[in-house]
This record gives structure tokens, C-alpha cells and sequence, in this order.
């Protein structure tokens, strides 16, 4: 099948594509779901199209596909093309505007005209996730049992044929969407701050993972051994259990359709020793991650040896890849939730080459305790850091 779309986008390139640059935007979307006179505009900001009223597109039935092509000339005004499909120019699709990078396209100054993809996914009618769970998944690593609970965003049932690039691991799961599971019967519900950051166009769609806790929670969720508290130091038969046994367990369930074995794909997240653990993965696992989110870490853990063991004795994930960590904490409570430890975690990444709001990101909860409420109240912090709408760059194909 995906060598019969193939071919066909290139037939598409030679009878649609005329003279000069064009950016052909293909859009898949399951064909029943729409009815049977029903056709899709395109509607954008640039280079001939408008926000008043849409292109037809032209279809594929057979392969779920909607395609027009785009001159990209000296009538395209900037550098970023911003779209939306609508269903009989009527019906808009839901989430952030499509963003295409034309930059490229615009500043080619080879002889031969090029052509130039575009491929997304709409979606039109579904505004809430939902949440599931995977029962009673044995860890090999750890010899013990525990549950799973996975979000999917809003297109998931809607448009089948989406592949979905971010995938966030939670630690933790029974605490983030549903009270009568969580600690103190207080949930972060994270599918309703995410839904409504993906309905409002501020956030790229993500699958969230979310592995249950245990009886031996500390000891999990730690790396070594802290004396004081006659614990820790399974962190990374922790860490190998998600990788080893979580992610290939969810992507199996849900048909392949969550892109895992890419690092730049992956996020890891969680609070407290969770946010101890998720660093501690960003920091020595940037080949398998590439976002890690610690929200009022445990720093203080073994006299503080994230900061002066881990971040000083393991290679810096910036010599070799792209990573980024996002750090917050209160200022309540006896120990002001690690205030202080937080800051001079922020400020030896920042020593080792970080840059504020690029790839380090900080906030500080003024008023925030060390609880449920004030993490979930703020998760919407983190989820419009790190997974902002961008643009992005089509796929160039010479003619």
C-alpha cells in the first residue's frame, strides 16, 4: 500500500504540478467518514488561498486521500504557510492551523523547478481523548505486576490513519486522570487540559502513557541508594521495564500507531521522585528520550546526588543530541518543595550549555505546595512548552 501511494503522488506531481515551485498538500482521511457528495476545502494565509473561502480538493477515494497543489512564487508573502481543512467549507478542522516551513522552497535557486510535500491529518467532529487501560502488565525486570493507563487525543478514533509523533511516559498513572484512583482522591486530569490546549490550537496532539505505581514506589523510582532512607536503586530496572516491556506492550495494543522508536519522539514525565527519575532518564537516556518534564523533583534525594553525582559524572546529552528539560517546584511547605535544590539543578544545566525557554525550560509556582492539585493545575505549563505548534518542513521531491 505505501508503495501504491507512492506512485501515485509522484502521477499527482506530474499532471497537477505545472511550471516553478509547488508544495502539494495531501491530507488523509478515512473516505466513509464523510458523505458521499461531501468534498474538502483547503483554506489558509498565503500563496492564493484565504480564510473567506476554500479550494476543493481533489480525491483519492481508494487511499484516504485529498490532495491540491500550491504555487509557492513571489505571491506567497512570508516564510510560514498556515492552513486548515474544512469539510464542505463548512465543517473547519479541529486543532492548531497545519504550519508548513516554505522558506526552502521560496529560496531554491536551482535551474529546474522542484516539487514539494505536504502530508497531515484532520480531523473535524471529536474534541475529547480518552483514557484506557492495559490490566495487570507483568514486569520481568522488577518481578511484580501493575497497570497501565493510556490517553489518546482527540483524532485518535476519528481519524484512523494518524501516525502520532508524541508520546509522553507519566510515572505515577493512577494520580493523573481519574480521582477515584488517585492519591487523596485528587487526579491532575491531564485528558482535560489536554484536550482543551488541542482544541484551542496550543498544543500538538499527544498519547500519554501512564504506568501505575507500586508498594515499592521509592525504590523504583530512584537510582541509588540513599542511606537516610534505607532505600532506593531501582530506578534503572525501572527505566528498562518501560522501555523494554511498557512501550512495546502499547504500541501492539494499539496497532502500531505511536512512532516509539523514535528518541526525538519521546517525552518522560512525572512529580516528585517521578520528577527525580524523569531527569535522571532525560540525563542518561537522551539515545531513547528527547523531552524530560520533572515537576517538583525530589532533589534533595541522597544529599542531593542528581546535582553533584549525575549531572557532573554522566556525559551531557548536549554533545550528542538535542534534549530538553523542563523544571519547576513550589515555594510552600517546610522545605519549600525544593526550591532551592530546583534552582541549582536550573543553574548547573545552564552551566553545562542550557538556554532559558530553548531547551531548558523553568517555573516557580508561587503559592504551590508538594501535591496533586497544584501539579495538574499547572501541567498546562509544561504541555505548551515543549509541545508547541510548529512548522513544519515539507518533503522536497526533484522533478
Amino acid at each position: 500500500m505505501k508503495f501504491q501511494i507512492v506512485i501515485l503522488l509522484l502521477i499527482y506531481f506530474v499532471i497537477v504540478c505545472g511550471s516553478g515551485n509547488t508544495l502539494l498538500i495531501n491530507l488523509f482521511y478515512p473516505y466513509e467518514n464523510l458523505d458521499k457528495n461531501s468534498h474538502l476545502f483547503l483554506r489558509g494565509d498565503d500563496c492564493g488561498l484565504n480564510w473567506d473561502s476554500g479550494i476543493q480538493m481533489k480525491s483519492d477515494p481508494d487511499n484516504n486521500l485529498f490532495f491540491l497543489s500550491i504555487d509557492v512564487d513571489s505571491s506567497c508573502s512570508g516564510n510560514e504557510l498556515q492552513m486548515k481543512a474544512l469539510v464542505d467549507d463548512n465543517d473547519w478542522q479541529i486543532g492548531a492551523n497545519f504550519m508548513v516551513d516554505i522558506s526552502g522552497i521560496q529560496n531554491y535557486k536551482g535551474s529546474d523547478s522542484v516539487s514539494y510535500s505536504f502530508k497531515g491529518y484532520p480531523w473535524f467532529y471529536t474534541t475529547d481523548g480518552e483514557y484506557k487501560y492495559i490490566r495487570n502488565v507483568y514486569s520481568p525486570q522488577l518481578n511484580n505486576t501493575r497497570d497501565l493507563v493510556i490517553y489518546t487525543p482527540p483524532s485518535y478514533n476519528e481519524n484512523y490513519l494518524k501516525i502520532y509523533d508524541n508520546i509522553l511516559v507519566a510515572h505515577d498513572g493512577q494520580n493523573l486522570f481519574n480521582a477515584s484512583t488517585s492519591f487523596l482522591g485528587i487526579a491532575w486530569d491531564c485528558q482535560d487540559t489536554i484536550n482543551n490546549l488541542v482544541n484551542e490550537g496550543e498544543m500538538e496532539e499527544v498519547v500519554m502513557i501512564g504506568v501505575d505505581n507500586t508498594p515499592d514506589r521509592d525504590n523504583e523510582l530512584t537510582y541509588d541508594y540513599d542511606p537516610t532512607q534505607h532505600e532506593g536503586g531501582k530506578g534503572n530496572l525501572y527505566l528498562d521495564f518501560i522501555e523494554q516491556t511498557v512501550i512495546p506492550i502499547v504500541n501492539e495494543h494499539y496497532n502500531n500507531r505511536l512512532q516509539t522508536s523514535k528518541r526525538e519522539n519521546m517525552g518522560i514525565l512525572g512529580s516528585s521522585l517521578g520528577g527525580l527519575i524523569s531527569c535522571y532518564a532525560g540525563w542518561t537516556r537522551s539515545l531513547v528520550y528527547s523531552k524530560a518534564f520533572c515537576m517538583s523533583s525530589s532533589f534533595w534525594w541522597n544529599s542531593q546526588s542528581f546535582l553533584n553525582n549525575i549531572l557532573v559524572n554522566f556525559p551531557n546529552p548536549l554533545k550528542n543530541s538535542s534534549m530538553n528539560f523542563y523544571l519547576d517546584s513550589g515555594d510552600q511547605g517546610d522545605d519549600q518543595d525544593d526550591m532551592v535544590e530546583t534552582q541549582s539543578v536550573r543553574d548547573k544545566m545552564k552551566s553545562f550549555g542550557y538556554v532559558l525557554n530553548d531547551d531548558l525550560f523553568y517555573y516557580l509556582d508561587k503559592g504551590g505546595w508538594h501535591n496533586e492539585q497544584y501539579w495538574g493545575a499547572r501541567f498546562w505549563i509544561p504541555m505548551t512548552d515543549l509541545y508547541p505548534p510548529i512548522p513544519k518542513k515539507p518533503t522536497s521531491i526533484q522533478n
